[in-house]
């Protein structure tokens, strides 16, 4: 199950209202990442499922309280073409709505993806009817939402060096049925009927300095080259950031501020996407596990922050309680304590760890934008 659907369907019931208030209290200090982020002309913002049954309103609370950005649980192509030619955006202006209730900005994630394809999709024929029926739904999609969307993810994870492809391309629907063209024709498409969203190409696996990741770091810069040189509206790369506690002695500061630069240098603005930290590995103490992934939040923003391109910083939920690693079957989430993972800035009781104090002193230090 992929990350989207985890955390779709792990929601639990929260605390009672009376008493997230008191705990949303005790991060006052901090004036709320919100605020923390917008005083250095940053954009914190998280991954939140307004449409969960399990929901209570202290996920709300949270949100509006710490979220300047909504990043919403209903705007993948199933969501919003689950049968062709259909389109059902009601879901997804409901989470629109919320989020400009609440003063959110709001992002769509995302347009194109192949985990995410239409069960209707595959079956179409190859070639011209499979690229008519990607630019009407990223046109259709970007049409309704004009005006009003931040930013869109529009391709999300086209990359995977070990497919055994020259260009390193993941194979998958899209690309079966249409070619790498696909990748091109959804930002032309998004940038005709949204002129002011910012366009996002977004991918995973490029923090640390492994064989595999320096591969997809080197895949991806091409990939951005090919664009930019086609004049392709690309506007801003997403670094999905997440991290993992076991890699992160590979993690090389000054590396990793080079290939952010390399991103900067090509005129792209860079996006924290989905950042968390799984905490496979760490220590099985609470209070020590929570202070090392706290470190770890801070050491990788301050190298991301240092950079003025990066100006938005989203993590993928905010409360350990919705955390997609929870409900992954992929080993590589799972502790071997078998204790619950606490990779987000709050608890499942929605108070503030170290994780949360580290993001809060990474915004106050970040050069102001």
């Amino acid at each position: 199950m992929n990350r989207r659907g985890i955390l779709r369907r792990s929601l639990l019931a929260g605390a009672a209202l009376g008493a997230v208030c008191d705990r949303a209290a005790a991060a006052d200090s901090t004036g709320g990442l919100r605020t923390l982020a917008a005083a250095r002309g940053l954009l914190y913002g998280a991954y939140l499922d307004l449409h969960d049954p399990k929901l209570g309103a202290e996920l709300k609370i949270v949100g509006t309280r710490e979220c300047g950005l909504l990043v919403s649980s209903r705007t993948d192509w199933t969501d919003l073409e689950p049968e062709q030619g259909d389109d059902d955006f009601a879901s997804a202006d409901a989470d629109y709505g919320w989020s400009a209730e609440h003063g959110l900005k709001f992002q769509g994630h995302c347009l194109v993806w192949g985990e995410m394809t239409p069960r209707w999709f595959p079956a179409l024929p190859d070639g011209k009817p499979a690229e008519t029926a990607l630019r009407r739904h990223v046109a259709s999609v970007c049409r309704h939402f004009a005006g009003r969307a931040q930013s869109w993810i529009v391709v999300n994870e086209a990359i995977a060096t070990w497919s055994g492809r020259p260009d390193g391309l993941r194979r998958q629907a899209f690309l079966d049925k249409i070619g790498p063209q696909y990748i091109d024709i959804a930002f032309a498409a998004a940038r005709e009927n949204d002129a002011k969203a910012r366009l996002v190409y977004n991918d995973f696996g490029v923090e640390v300095e492994t064989p595999e990741q320096t591969a997809k770091r080197a895949a991806l810069l091409t990939l951005l080259d090919g664009l930019l040189k086609r004049k392709v509206p690309v506007d801003t790369v997403g670094l999905q950031s997440h991290l993992y506690y076991e890699q992160m002695p590979h993690f090389n500061e000054t590396r990793f501020a080079g290939f952010l630069k390399e991103l900067s240098d090509r005129g792209l603005e860079i996006m924290i996407s989905e950042m968390d930290v799984v905490d496979r590995g760490a220590p099985s103490d609470t209070a020590r596990r929570d202070a090392e992934i706290g470190a770890i939040y801070r050491r990788y923003l301050d190298v991301a922050l240092a950079n003025p391109a990066a100006k938005t910083v989203i993590t993928w939920g905010i409360t350990d309680r919705d955390c997609w690693d929870r409900r992954s079957p992929n080993p590589e989430t799972k502790r071997e304590d078998g204790l619950p993972p606490r990779p987000l800035p709050l608890d499942d009781d929605y108070r503030p760890k170290p994780a949360y104090f580290a993001m809060a002193d990474a915004f106050r230090a970040a050069p102001k934008r």
